[in-house]
C-alpha cells in the first residue's frame, strides 16, 4: 500500500508552540509517499540508502513509526520504500510527513484499522522519541492538511500568497527544540516573555490572514523573525537573504525549527500552494515526483 503526506509551514509560532502557545499553520503541496509491503524482515530503502531498522540514523522516524505501530498490531516484517518531494532538513515537515505517510500505509496494508487521530496520536509519539521534545505540530497538519490555528484546531482561509526560499542550510528540527530549551532554562526571565510575544503575534497574525491584510501581515513577520533570532534559530546567512528580499519589498522569516532550511516569504521565491489535503491512501503506483522532488 502506498500512502502519502504533505509537508507544512509554520506562518507563526514556530518554538513557542512547543510551550503551549498559539501557531498559525499549513499543509503545503510539497508530499512525501511511503509504500509498505509485507514482507518477513524490515527493509527500508530511501534517498538516504537501505537500512533495517534503524533507530538511531538516517531513518529513525520510520523506525519508531514502525516500533509504535507494532505495540497496537504485531507485524514480523515490512518492505518500506520512501519518496519525497519534501527536502529533508528544510524546516517544512519532512520528518512528520515521512512518520505519518508510514503509520498511514502501515495501517493499511496491514489492515490495523487505526483512524486518522489514532494516527496522529502515533506520529506525535514517534516526534517525542526521536527529539524528546516537539509540540506534535507537524503531525497534527501532516496528518489533517488544511491551515490551521493552534491549540484551538481551528481551520482558517486566506486569499494572501506565500513563497519559500531555500537558505541552503540545513535545519536540525531536534537540535534546535533542544537549543532554544536550554537557553529557555538558563534565561527564563527573558526567553519566556519573548514566546508570550511570539503568541500574541500568532493570534494577531490569524486575524489578519483570514481578512488578508497583507500590510500587518508583512510587519508582523519582521517582528517574528526578531524574536526567532533573538531565541538563536536565525543564522547569519539566513539574516543577509531576508535583507535582500525586504529590499525587493517583501517580508521573510524562518518557518520551522530554524538553523538553516527554508524561508517563508509574502509572496517571494517558489509559489506555493497551502491548506491542502492530509495524509490519504494512493490508488496509484505511479512513483514519478514532481519537479520540486528529491526522489
Amino acid at each position: 500500500m502506498i500512502a502519502s503526506a504533505p509537508g507544512k509551514v509554520i506562518i507563526f509560532g514556530e518554538h513557542s508552540v512547543v510551550y503551549g502557545k498559539h501557531a498559525v499553520v499549513s499543509s503545503i503541496g510539497w508530499r512525501c509517499y511511503v509504500n509498505v509491503e509485507k514482507s518477513g524482515d524490515f527493509l527500508i530503502t530511501s534517498e538516504f540508502g537501505k537500512t533495517k531498522l534503524d533507530f538511531f540514523g538516517k531513518h529513525s522516524y520510520i523506525s519508531y513509526a514502525v516500533k509504535r505501530f507494532s505495540e497496537i498490531k504485531k507485524i514480523r516484517g515490512a518492505k518500506i520504500t520512501v519518496k519525497s518531494e519534501i527536502p529533508p532538513d528544510s524546516g517544512l515537515g519532512s520528518s512528520a510527513a515521512v512518520t505519518v505517510a508510514t503509520l498511514s500505509a502501515l495501517n493499511a496494508e496491514f489492515e490495523a484499522g487505526l483512524s486518522r487521530e489514532d494516527i496522529f496520536s502515533l506520529a506525535r509519539s514517534v516526534e517525542i522519541d526521536v527529539q524528546g521534545i516537539a509540540s506534535g505540530v507537524d503531525s497534527f497538519v501532516s496528518t489533517y492538511g488544511g491551515s490551521w490555528i493552534i491549540p484551538e484546531r481551528r481551520r482558517f482561509k486566506t486569499n494572501l500568497e506565500f513563497g519559500l526560499v531555500n537558505s541552503g542550510e540545513k535545519s536540525v528540527t531536534s537540535e534546535m527544540v533542544r537549543r532554544v530549551a536550554d537557553l529557555k532554562k538558563e534565561h527564563p526571565d527573558i526567553v519566556n516573555p519573548i514566546l508570550d510575544a511570539m503568541d500574541s503575534i500568532a493570534v494577531k497574525g490569524a486575524k489578519c490572514l483570514e481578512r488578508n491584510d497583507l500590510k500587518e501581515v508583512k510587519k508582523l513577520f519582521r517582528i517574528n523573525q526578531s524574536l526567532l533570532r533573538a531565541l538563536g534559530a536565525s543564522t547569519p546567512k539566513i539574516d543577509g537573504i531576508i535583507a535582500d528580499i525586504e529590499e525587493k519589498g517583501f517580508a521573510a522569516k524562518i518557518t520551522g525549527a530554524g538553523g538553516g532550511g527554508y524561508i517563508l516569504t509574502t509572496g517571494y521565491g517558489d509559489r506555493i500552494s497551502i491548506g491542502g489535503e492530509g495524509v490519504r491512501i494512493e490508488d496509484s503506483e505511479d512513483w514519478r515526483i514532481s519537479d520540486n522532488g528529491q526522489g
